[in-house]
C-alpha cells in the first residue's frame, strides 16, 4: 500500500520532484547531472550513472558520434543535421537495448519521439529518437492528456477516471486520466487525444474531436528509468449523455465515473499515476471545486503544476 499524502501540494511534489536548486555538495546524482548540449541550447540531463557506458560506446567507434567531457556532452562536429543526430541516437539506443545495458530499454516502444533544438528546421525539431531512451538523456517530452466528464441532473461534474491494467509495464493498476499519450513524431496534440480516445476507451472521432485545449502541465521528474521533464497539453471533454467510455487496447482495466470529492479524496491516497494526479488537481482547480479559500497551498501548487523547463519547445508554424 502506497503512503497517503497530507496535501495536495505534497501530491504534486511527488511528481515535480527533480531538485529546484542544484547542490554541488550533495552526494545524490541528481545533483550532478551533465548537460546534453545542442548549439546554444540544453536540450537534455544525463545522470552520472549512464556516462560510463557513453564513454565506452563511443570509444568503441572509429568515428566518434559524441564529444564527451566532465560537464557537458555535445555532438561531434560531423554530426550535423537531423538525420546525423537521429542516426547517431538511433545507433546506441539499438546497441544499448541488445547489450541489455540499462533496464529502461526492456521497455522498448518503436514509437520515435521529436526532440528540439535547431530553429533552422520546421517545428524546431532536431532530431527524432526512440521513446523508452529519453530518460536516459533526460530528454524534455510531451504528451496530452484528458479530462472527460459528465454532469449529474443537478449539474454537479462527474469525472471519468480510468483504471490502468495491472499487465502495465509501467505504474499497474493506479488511476488515469480517462485518455493520455505521447505524442510521437509527425502528430499534432489535437491528433494524438483523437487518436489516443478510439485507441484506450472506444470514444469515436465525432466525440472526440469536441474536447477543447484548455492548459499545459509542466514538472521535472525521474525514476529508477533515469529523468523525465515533461510537458502535457491538456484537454476537457464533456461526454454526451448516454455514452460510456470502453476500454478498447489494454491500456485500460475499466472506467469509473466519480464525483470530484471521491477524485480527490484518492490522490490524497496516492491512489493515481503521479502526473496524472497533476492533471485532476488542475481540473479541479479550473473548475472551482479547489478555490483560493479553500486551499492553503493554492498558489505553491500552481508553480508545481507550471514548472519552467530549460530545455527548447516545439515552434509549429503553419
Amino acid at each position: 500500500m502506497m503512503t497517503a499524502f497530507k496535501s495536495l501540494l505534497d501530491a504534486v511534489k511527488f511528481c515535480d520532484k527533480f531538485p529546484y536548486t542544484i547542490d554541488p555538495t550533495s552526494k545524490d546524482e541528481l545533483h550532478h547531472a551533465v548537460p546534453f548540449i545542442l548549439g546554444p541550447h540544453k536540450i537534455g540531463n544525463l545522470l552520472p550513472h549512464v556516462m560510463p557506458a557513453l564513454n565506452e560506446y563511443n570509444n568503441s567507434l572509429p568515428k566518434k558520434p559524441f564529444e564527451i567531457q566532465q560537464n557537458a556532452v555535445t555532438f561531434a562536429p560531423w554530426v550535423n543535421t537531423p538525420e546525423l543526430r537521429t542516426a547517431a541516437m538511433e545507433a546506441l539506443a539499438n546497441t544499448w537495448r541488445q547489450e541489455k545495458t540499462f533496464a529502461v530499454l526492456s521497455g522498448w516502444r518503436n514509437e520515435l519521439y521529436p526532440v528540439y533544438g535547431d530553429s533552422s528546421q520546421p517545428n524546431n525539431i532536431a532530431f527524432v529518437m526512440e521513446r523508452a531512451a529519453t530518460p536516459l538523456f533526460g530528454i524534455s517530452t510531451f504528451g496530452v492528456h484528458l479530462n472527460a466528464y459528465s454532469k449529474s441532473e443537478d449539474g454537479q461534474i462527474l469525472m471519468w477516471v480510468a483504471r490502468r491494467s495491472k499487465t502495465k509495464q509501467t505504474w499497474p493498476g493506479l488511476l488515469d486520466n480517462c485518455v493520455a499519450g505521447g505524442i510521437s513524431y509527425t502528430y499534432s496534440a489535437k491528433e494524438t487525444i483523437v487518436k489516443e480516445c478510439d485507441e484506450e476507451a472506444s470514444i469515436p472521432t465525432e466525440i472526440a474531436s469536441q474536447a477543447q485545449s484548455v492548459n499545459t502541465i509542466t514538472y521535472y521528474t525521474y525514476t529508477k528509468g533515469g529523468l523525465q521533464p515533461e510537458t502535457q497539453y491538456v484537454f476537457d471533454l464533456e461526454i454526451p449523455k448516454g455514452f460510456t467510455p470502453t476500454p478498447r487496447d489494454g491500456e485500460a482495466e475499466c472506467f469509473y465515473l466519480w464525483p470530484l470529492e471521491k477524485v480527490k479524496e484518492t490522490i490524497l491516497n496516492n491512489e493515481w499515476k503521479p502526473n496524472c494526479a497533476l492533471v485532476a488537481i488542475d481540473f479541479m482547480m479550473r473548475h472551482s471545486f479547489i478555490t483560493p479559500d479553500d486551499e492553503p497551498n493554492y498558489i505553491d501548487i500552481t508553480y508545481h503544476l507550471h514548472r519552467r523547463l530549460e530545455f527548447p519547445t516545439p515552434h509549429v508554424v503553419k
